[in-house]
């Protein structure tokens, strides 16, 4: 591959000096450099700010560049001060220098070139041609790597990470704050957070960001990120009110400056949201910066199928959207935080001669995995019911072993709408130790949980509703394997154990 003529920062057929340090930046590029970073640093911007033009500037140029994300989120001011003011007498003295090359490597991705810096660098000035080096495999030339007006356009490169969006004349870039920030994002919607994030921090900064600036720039990247999220946060993975507040209070803040916004886009010209949630908040991540909207117009120009930029900002998208999370969010409020209403549940769950039908309660907690909520309610309507006092001493047992089936049974802890009232039920439960030695060698509840852990039961044969059917009504249901004599079932031990295993989990999920 021949080079269009220009003139090179170096021509050196010795090994340049860089050599000795680019193994260095490397590691502090891939965060397991040992050393101290900022020195590093510092002798990287010293050496290029004492001959910004100089036949090493590139190395140093690159090093840099190499170590910029690490200058813009660890480094001490007056660190990325230094690298910042060499960088920028760098583009100053070399971004007008003579140039005939159609294109430079600072044009393209620098992710995808990045990595190679490591291997690259020492190679720029070996006195081999990219044809005659075995070990170049970039492919631009030398010669379009060593351009001045390249290594202006690293340096400029370099700025933009440390400090985004201060300079211009560059490929736009996602910032890097921004790429960690949609990772992260994209785990939470996933429902498998980053062992370092916080999924009700995340979105709390997001909701009050938007509620500080409802008119400013971010407010689409903002509404698009809140929506993609709306159905994590009303999952009851967050168990704290005070996160679908703030995103609730967030989207109430927007929708008037929306108002009734119409536009001129047709039907099917807005972006399909809430299918993939995780892409949906990637967009919105990069609607945040200039740098994030003009890698997603690249992306539209390559990917046409991709709704383009203007139709995620129209207002009128907007304010569909965020009224949708909004009112999914409100919803999701009061299911998981409200109080939940199971007094409906009477009329299923009590026969007409006001004894309870046991089948129908135990089969709500036995198909749980279909229908969680259902089970959710009818654990808290059995606890509830044994409060009010049922006078059959067998109906309460069984009221109480229900109610603690529900929390123990469940993957999860039930959310604040059925656990607060749980809670104080439970814990006003005597489970103080017994009078008296235990003449049962091992309780129903614990051989129960052996059982099933040494066999896989189908729904149908779910051991715990089959034995409290019994329990309740022995005449009306056969007596399953293995029996167990109801002084067993009521053994205070065996009692205080299921409450205790019940509140447990209750309040390791507060």
């Amino acid at each position: 591959m021949t080079d269009m003529p220009a003139t090179a920062l170096s021509d050196s057929p010795e090994s340049p000096e860089c050599v000795h340090f680019v193994d260095d930046w490397d590691g502090i590029l891939h965060e397991t450099y040992g050393g101290d970073s900022d020195r590093a640093v510092l002798d990287c911007a010293r050496r290029l700010a004492a001959d910004p033009a100089g036949e090493g500037a590139y190395a140093w140029t690159l090093g840099l560049v190499m170590m910029a994300a690490h200058i813009g989120r660890f480094s001490r001011k007056d660190v990325a001060a230094a690298a910042l003011e060499a960088l920028h007498t760098t583009d100053r003295r070399l971004r007008e220098a003579p140039c005939a090359h159609r294109t430079h490597p600072y044009e393209s991705d620098l992710d995808d070139r990045i990595d190679h810096f490591v291997d690259d660098l020492p190679l720029l000035t070996n006195g081999l041609t990219e044809d005659e080096d075995p070990d170049w495999e970039d492919d631009a030339t030398k010669g379009q790597w060593l351009c001045p007006r390249d290594i202006a356009g690293y340096a400029r490169v370099a700025v933009d990470i440390i400090a985004p969006g201060s300079v211009g004349g560059i490929p736009p870039r996602l910032p890097v704050r921004d790429a960690r920030r949609a990772e992260d994002l994209r785990s939470i919607v996933w429902d498998y957070p980053s062992a370092a994030v916080d999924p009700g921090q995340e979105l709390s900064a997001y909701a009050r960001n938007l509620v500080a600036n409802p008119l400013g720039y971010h407010r689409a990247g903002l509404v698009v990120v809140l929506h993609a999220a709306c159905w994590y946060a009303a999952s009851g993975r967050i168990r704290d009110r005070r996160v679908l507040d703030t995103m609730v209070d967030a989207l109430e803040a927007v929708l008037p400056g929306l108002g009734d916004a119409s536009c001129g886009h047709g039907e099917g010209d807005h972006p399909e949201v809430g299918r993939d949630t995780a892409e949906q908040a990637t967009v919105g991540i990069h609607l945040l910066s200039p740098g994030g909207r003009g890698v997603y117009r690249q992306w539209h120009r390559e990917e046409l199928e991709t709704a383009p930029l203007e139709a995620w900002l129209c207002p009128a998208f907007l304010a569909v959207i965020a009224r949708e999370a909004l009112d999914h969010l409100r919803t999701g409020r009061e299911r998981l935080f409200g109080l939940r209403d199971t007094a409906h549940l009477d009329e299923t769950l009590v026969r007409p001669d006001g004894r309870l039908d046991v089948e129908r309660l135990t089969h709500a907690l036995r198909f749980r995995c279909r229908d969680g909520q259902a089970a959710q309610d009818a654990g808290l309507w059995a606890a509830r019911r044994f409060a009010a006092g049922p006078a059959d001493p067998r109906e309460r047992l069984v009221l109480l072993l229900v109610a603690c089936w529900s929390v123990t049974s469940a993957e999860e802890a039930p959310p604040e709408a059925v656990h607060r009232d749980l809670r104080a039920i439970l814990g006003a439960v005597r489970t103080g130790p017994a009078a008296g030695p235990c003449p049962h060698d091992a309780h129903p509840w614990e051989m129960l949980a052996e059982l099933a852990g040494r066999r896989h039961f189908g729904l149908h044969e779910d051991p715990y509703g089959a034995h409290l059917n019994h329990l309740y009504a022995p005449g009306e249901y056969d007596t399953p394997e293995p029996p167990f004599d109801p002084e067993a079932w009521s053994c205070p031990r065996h009692v205080a154990g299921r409450v205790r295993e019940a509140l447990r989990i209750i309040d390791g999920a507060r």
